[in-house]
């Protein structure tokens, strides 16, 4: 029996113990922080203004100002044609010439059939010379200039980039619109533009709807900071900067480019550098932290 008591004290005390060291971590570790945190690095870092836009391109619609019975048409829908081809005849020796270099969109009439005067037996769409109209918000119309590189998007092509550059913007602001149509239930001006392409682009077709980011900046070999490590206080920004003790330094960065995810600093920091990335509203200044590794 007294054996018994004997262990039964021994167990009481080591968990007696436990309990205060429980309590004593508990307590010397009720300021830890848990945080994520990302390494700074050196890359590219680009400025855009991403705006909403739809190809445009020539379109001819050819016939006769006489009009007349067509003999022999001498091509078919989808068919590339080059500039001066002959592309029908009609019964009086007259000819539907292509003007220029492009694809037969639609053809009216049959041979046998007579053509009404002014009405377009054949169309040619030219996109060879097809462009991008965008609609340019006017709150981001000072950092947009003719020249400006453009990164050009589809939804009916996702895995696929196209190049463009803006050559030529409107003077004069004017209404939103939305489907060709102004939008009358909302008074948000815009200024349209015109985006050539460079390269290819073939897959895109007149009148379909585009996603356009105008790169207004760009630098290489920036240092390059998560936005969401960066916390504005007194008209300047800081991020907090870990050390090998687990404890984290309040660091003033001067900023430059941003983008969607990142910001350029200018000074403040090295490249190398880890910094917090997450719970920085419960962080201060020599503050302890535990880093979360998920």
């Amino acid at each position: 029996m007294k054996k018994d008591g004997k262990r039964i004290w021994m167990i009481a005390g080591v968990v007696s113990v436990l309990f205060v060291l429980w309590i004593g971590a508990k307590w010397y570790n009720r300021d830890v922080v848990a945080i994520k945190t990302a390494v700074v690095d050196k890359g590219v870092i680009e400025a855009v203004v991403s705006a909403s836009g739809q190809v445009d391109a020539p379109v001819y619609e050819l016939g006769t100002k006489m009009g007349g019975k067509i003999i022999n048409i001498y091509v078919k829908e989808g068919h590339r044609v080059r500039e001066g081809q002959t592309l029908a005849e009609f019964d009086d020796t007259t000819r539907i010439v292509a003007p220029a270099n492009g694809v037969v969109a639609k053809i009216n009439y049959d041979p046998g059939e007579t053509v009404t005067p002014s009405s377009p037996a054949i169309i040619v769409v030219n996109y060879y010379r097809s462009w991008i109209n965008a609609q340019i918000d006017e709150i981001d119309i000072g950092s947009v200039h003719i020249g400006d590189k453009v990164k050009v998007t589809c939804d009916v092509y996702p895995d696929k980039v196209y190049e463009g550059e803006i050559y030529w913007i409107a003077p004069l602001a004017e209404l939103r619109k939305v489907g060709g149509r102004i939008k009358m239930d909302e008074e948000s001006y815009v200024f349209p533009c015109k985006i050539k392409f460079i390269g290819g682009h073939d897959e895109l077709k007149a009148n379909m709807s585009v996603n356009v980011e105008i790169v207004t900046k760009r630098k290489e070999n920036a240092l390059l900071v998560p936005r969401e490590a960066l916390v504005s206080k007194n008209d300047h920004f800081l991020v907090y900067v870990v050390n090998k003790f687990n404890r984290v330094k309040e660091t003033r960065v001067e900023t430059g480019i941003r983008s969607f995810s990142s910001v350029e600093a200018t000074s403040g920091l090295d490249a190398g550098e880890t910094i917090a990335v997450s719970n920085l509203s419960k962080l201060k200044d020599k503050g302890r932290i535990k880093i979360d590794k998920q």
